[in-house]
């Protein structure tokens, strides 16, 4: 693509060389350059791709896009306001600029953007409204199935499966922006169709530093220049002030606020639960296989959605009676009386939530496995040890994603912050933590493996090792 075309809705600043040339590839890793590629710098956390214009340009790039004072007389250099936005405006130009066509649905917030989206996903499909997915638990289109290393993947791969989504027949995507992908302009120049808030809770805190930060960056998503409607958690903090700057339509939703969807009647039992819905003055009588209040919130924000696309009452009740819960949110296994749950809570919202539906559906024992990732906010792990050990009776502190740190540092971290109320137990190897959790059970517990999820790995000293709490759950009871 001419380079000229690649820069169309670009800030530029300054150009100095032709922009009539040709590029075949755009690239943000000098080493991954070749011939006739266009070089972007961008500014990261440990590194400045400023400072590897000169390698890239040496290995064959043709253009070096900056935002920085820079000259190279063998490339064209083009000076542009901010390179992270023009990166995701060229990405769009190098694809077609696919999202002019295929009409896209985010969804924000810290937890319950995997299962909320999921939901949009499978009531839209499975009513004939074909539908893409982008999130933390892969990528699918279609009968293409793609594993997921980014909840929001970066520019080029992200508009790389716009275009293939909507070649391969896609109406709408439903896809997960995470904070980090809002403060790095992933999406920069994508309006969505709408946009779904699920709410705001301590995570990420490693790269955003404190709270108040972080839930900046997630409001800021919520403006006219980023989605054409809003659809609010109100019973969160962060939902009721975003309603209140009214920039842009909104539809709310919540169990505890006046809301403009919400539910009543609430029954659970051991197979799901049942409500009745009320859904923009509309009544539906919902039947689902998921479990808790958590979820309810996750179903009524996809309900709004779906209802806004154009399925009727009659084809979103029928389909969630059958719609299964996604891979490592709320999966159940049963056994000899014994309830086994894999989910995904990493974060102390997400784990105090699991418990709290765990203590309602059990006059017996909770018992809680988990762990904290390494490399990633440290203030959450006494947190969270406080949590399991208040809210379970008996904690079995393990491993979770180390990465470069050590399971023991981690585990002491976590160790600061218990209160055991029951038995507290360190097994720092998964599976045999998970083991023993299975032995010390009897009928009628509850043993929660909770902050993996559907993950088939574990991330240790930068080498992915495959392992599935699923699978080890399955191997120990037989």
């Amino acid at each position: 693509m001419q380079l000229r075309r690649l820069l169309e809705q670009c800030d530029i600043a300054q150009v100095d060389g032709d922009l009539d040339i040709d590029v075949n590839k755009i690239r943000i890793n000098s080493q991954e350059v070749e011939e006739g590629d266009c070089f972007i710098c961008l500014v990261g956390t440990h590194s400045d791709g400023h400072n590897f214009a000169n390698e890239a340009i040496a290995r064959g790039a043709g253009a070096v896009i900056c935002s920085s004072d820079y000259s190279n007389k063998l490339a064209t250099v083009v000076k542009v306001a901010d390179t992270r936005k023009a990166y995701s405006v060229m990405a769009s130009n190098f694809y077609g600029n696919p999202t002019d066509s295929l009409k896209v649905i985010t969804v924000v917030g810290t937890n319950g953007k995997s299962t909320t989206s999921y939901l949009i996903k499978e009531l839209l499909h499975r009513n004939g409204v074909e539908c893409g997915l982008i999130g933390t638990m892969y990528y699918e289109y279609g009968d293409v199935k793609l594993a997921s290393n980014l909840t929001t993947p970066d520019p080029i791969q992200l508009q790389e499966l716009f275009a293939r989504m909507l070649a391969s027949g896609m109406k709408y995507v439903v896809m997960e922006l995470s904070a980090h992908a809002i403060y790095l302009n992933k999406l920069y120049g994508v309006r969505s169709e709408m946009s779904v808030f699920t709410n705001l809770s301590q995570d990420h805190l490693d790269f955003f530093g404190n709270m108040s930060d972080y839930a900046k960056c997630k409001k800021s998503y919520f403006d006219k220049r980023n989605t054409k409607l809003a659809i609010i958690n109100v019973d969160d903090a962060l939902g009721l002030e975003i309603i209140k700057e009214d920039n842009l339509p909104i539809i709310t939703y919540g169990l505890e606020n006046p809301s403009d969807a919400f539910a009543i009647n609430i029954t659970q039992t051991q197979y799901g639960e049942s409500f009745v819905a009320n859904v923009l003055d509309d009544i539906l009588d919902v039947d689902c296989k998921f479990f808790g209040r958590f979820n309810i919130y996750n179903i009524l924000g996809a309900l709004v959605a779906v209802k806004k696309v154009g399925l009727t009452n009659a084809q979103i009740m029928q389909t969630l009676r059958n719609v299964d819960c996604p891979e490592g949110r709320f999966n159940v296994i049963r056994k000899n009386g014994i309830m086994y749950v894999v989910d995904f809570a990493h974060t102390p919202d997400g784990l105090y939530n699991l418990l709290k539906e765990g203590r309602e559906m059990t006059d017996n024992r909770v018992i809680t496995i988990f762990g904290c990732g390494g490399d990633r906010d440290v203030t959450k792990r006494p947190i969270m040890g406080k949590i399991a050990t208040e809210m379970s009776d008996v904690v079995i502190i393990t491993s979770d994603n180390p990465r470069t740190e050590s399971r023991e540092g981690i585990a002491t971290d976590i160790l600061q912050g218990v209160n055991p109320k029951g038995r507290l137990y360190v097994e720092l190897d998964r599976a045999k933590a998970i083991k023993l959790g299975i032995e010390l059970a009897d009928s009628g517990d509850i043993v929660f493996i909770a902050g993996k999820g559907s993950e088939n790995y574990i991330d240790e000293n930068n080498i992915k090792i495959p392992y599935s709490d699923m699978q080890e759950v399955r191997r120990w009871i037989g």
